[in-house]
């Protein structure tokens, strides 16, 4: 045995940090890239688009409300097409919608894109 423990343990410790540091400068490449590559919005600023929410029908085939530019649309979604169901028109209707879209948390995802 040529090498001592602690000239080890020391290479171990610099290399792990090493391999933590291209991660990290990899995370922040990626999320610099995430930021210019899609549209999002200024903070406090709405988006033009917005999913209030979604139900699953069936295999690959779900039904979305969505927000855009104020009016409330209802969609059937499948892999191949994206079908206009009705517009919501009642104001009550609207605005309870809204506040489901509001209360819902941010998936893990939505972390890395837009921050806290």
């Amino acid at each position: 045995m040529t090498d001592s423990y602690l000239y080890l343990l020391v290479k171990s410790i610099l290399t792990l940090l090493f391999v933590l540091g291209i991660m990290a400068a990899a995370l922040y490449a990626l999320r610099l890239y995430m930021g210019k590559s899609t549209a999002a919005p200024v903070k406090g600023a709405r988006a033009v688009v917005r999913v209030i929410t979604t139900a699953f029908l069936g295999p690959k085939r779900n039904i979305a409300v969505v927000e855009v530019a104020g009016e409330v649309l209802v969609l059937g979604l499948t892999p191949q097409s994206i079908t206009f169901l009705t517009k919501i028109e009642d104001t009550g209707a609207k605005e309870e919608l809204r506040k489901l879209g509001e209360n819902k948390k941010r998936p893990l995802l939505g972390l890395f894109q837009g921050g806290m």
